[in-house]
């Protein structure tokens, strides 16, 4: 009983390992997966998908439709700091104002 055992323990484990052998190299579709993507990005630059649209009657497409929202700045899982938060305020601030001074 034991050889049986032995047997087939030996035998899953070398169909496990020829099978891990012989499948596909991962890691070389991976890179050339990576290679194909960098050389679409080099020929492809990137543009503003909103320079050519018109402004709609909510404003210029730039302008932000919403207030940002906030990271969680207290407690054990923080997950930003009150200073991070401020200068999105900020930000969020001189967007507003940029898009007001664009619609006059």
């Amino acid at each position: 009983m034991t050889r049986f055992l032995i047997k087939l323990a030996g035998g899953l484990t070398l169909g496990a390992v020829l099978s891990a052998c012989v499948g596909p190299d991962l890691m070389a579709q991976d890179g050339d997966h990576k290679g194909q993507m960098a050389s679409q990005a080099q020929t492809q630059p990137q543009r503003d998908i909103y320079a050519n649209l018109p402004p709609t009657a909510a404003g210029s497409p730039k302008c932000p439709q919403q207030a940002p929202v906030m990271g969680l700045d207290h407690g054990p899982r923080a997950q930003t700091t009150p200073y991070e938060n401020q200068l999105r305020r900020d930000r969020y601030a001189a967007q507003m104002s940029a898009c007001m001074e664009a619609k006059k």
